[in-house]
């Protein structure tokens, strides 16, 4: 078989976890490959148009991608605050992709796009290789340590590892949804409508300072609602064909542009019929939503239909079962522990899986995520990264967004440069080295006695 390399660290997925993981460990002074499926750059926060982090960012490498996009004056990067908590910035999707591409070269990291894993080396219980298909054929990958940042558990899975999947009570998952964009929106009219039917909205953020053009907007409104005004249109005739029963929705760069967030399809998204159909009903209920905003919400009468975003968003799959799951009593606690490598206030944001219903739930200071739920049990020289690490059911609720997977990259990519860089296995690295890197790097830990950051004591 052809050997495609040989390197430091190998990371499988393109997301907000797997970027900053290849970025960091390449920084460390790793040789890194960074391996995706697609043939893009970033995952939902570009493809998906998931732009919005749902919480405070507690990395390093993402709050400087944020930063270059602040700087390409393509975010807004100050903190806003939601009736969950606060969140940074929103940035717009190409933006990310361009500071991606070039933070990803700037750190030597090498991109192979368009390429699965397909099988996995193993040596014992240790992880030594994959076997990756692209267009050219199979072909052999080695490297010295993994991170599995695939958001479906890929490589951890071929290589024998427990997870987990879905409700303990039924197996099911979070919906598959996707975000869709809107063109020409008069957002001030929008805005006044919601303020005009506030007991129907959950939310109306927007700069109380902002004026009568769409300029004044951009990137800096979130709206959650509508719940009502659809039952009344549902009852009067209206076919209303998604399975929930409220609308999101948050401005873009461009004046005038909103992204919105109402679809939702359940199925198992390890499962290639289910993705199949997912995809094409996604879009039948986004044009749906569009036709309800038109007739019934002010601000979209003129509104231009631009786009379902090109990746489908997958919210649950596997979570690879590691040394420590985290509970919602950890997350609902604001738990800390001795081997925290993040502290996160991502709220418990679980989508009803079979249902119409959500819950967005406030975890006040935050909660520490531990070294351990990372480190997948039985294997060794791969680690977990992003919306795949060991957690249950509902702490997956929150650890599934930006802030946590972003966390669990930078960390992981440190332990993974590390056992590289000394020649052993990632079994041979502590969660206290990780942290002593990341507290040079000012990252809050969530550990015991440490001191909550200004920002967060001001949210609690």
């Amino acid at each position: 078989m052809n050997l495609f390399g040989s390197y430091d660290v190998v990371v499988t997925g393109a997301g907000s976890s797997g970027i900053v993981a290849a970025i960091r460990a390449a920084r460390e002074g790793a040789n890194v490959l960074l391996l995706e499926g697609t043939g893009f750059l970033g995952g939902l926060i570009t493809g998906g148009r998931l732009t919005k982090p749902t919480g405070l960012i507690n990395s390093k490498i993402f709050h400087e991608m944020l930063d270059r996009c602040v700087g390409y004056k393509g975010a807004d990067g100050r903190v806003r605050e939601s009736y969950w908590g606060k969140y940074t910035g929103t940035f717009d999707a190409e933006v990310m992709q361009r500071v991606i591409i070039e933070m990803v070269e700037e750190a030597g990291v090498e991109v192979l796009l368009r390429a699965n894993v397909v099988q996995t080396v193993m040596k014992h219980s240790a992880v030594h290789g994959l076997i990756i298909r692209t267009k050219s054929g199979e072909s052999l990958v080695l490297a010295k340590a993994f991170v599995d940042a695939s958001g479906d558990g890929d490589v951890a899975a071929l290589a024998g590892a427990d997870f987990m999947l879905g409700r303990e009570a039924d197996g099911l998952t979070q919906p598959i949804t996707s975000y869709f964009r809107v063109l020409n929106v008069n957002v001030p009219a929008l805005i006044a409508d919601c303020e005009a039917n506030r007991a129907d909205m959950w939310e109306v953020v927007y700069p109380k300072e902002a004026g009568n053009r769409n300029e004044d907007y951009a990137m800096a409104v979130l709206l959650t609602g509508f719940q009502q005004r659809i039952k009344d249109k549902v009852a009067e005739g209206f076919d209303w064909i998604i399975p929930k029963d409220h609308i999101t929705m948050k401005t873009g760069l461009i004046p005038g542009e909103i992204s919105v967030n109402v679809t939702r399809f359940q199925g198992n998204g390890l499962d290639d019929r289910d993705l199949s159909r997912a995809e094409i009903e996604i879009r039948k209920q986004a044009y749906c939503a569009f036709d309800f905003l038109q007739r019934y919400v002010k601000g979209f009468e003129d509104a231009i239909f631009l786009e379902v975003a090109p990746k489908l968003g997958i919210r649950e799959t596997r979570r690879v079962t590691g040394q420590y799951i985290l509970t919602e009593a950890d997350v609902r606690g604001n738990k800390r522990f001795d081997d925290a490598i993040g502290l996160c206030n991502s709220p418990v944001d679980v989508h009803e899986p079979g249902g119409s219903r959500a819950i967005m739930d406030h975890v006040g200071i935050g909660y520490g995520i531990p070294y351990r739920c990372l480190v997948p049990l039985k294997l060794d020289n791969i680690l977990m990264a992003g919306r795949c690490i060991s957690v249950d059911e509902i702490a997956f609720g929150s650890t599934r967004n930006v802030p946590a997977c972003t966390m669990t990259g930078e960390a992981v990519a440190i332990a993974a440069a590390l056992a590289a860089k000394r020649g052993v296995s990632t079994s041979q690295i502590s969660a206290s080295e990780v942290q002593a890197r990341l507290r040079e790097l000012g990252v809050w830990l969530g550990t015991p006695g440490e001191d909550v950051p200004d920002v967060l004591k001001q949210a609690s």
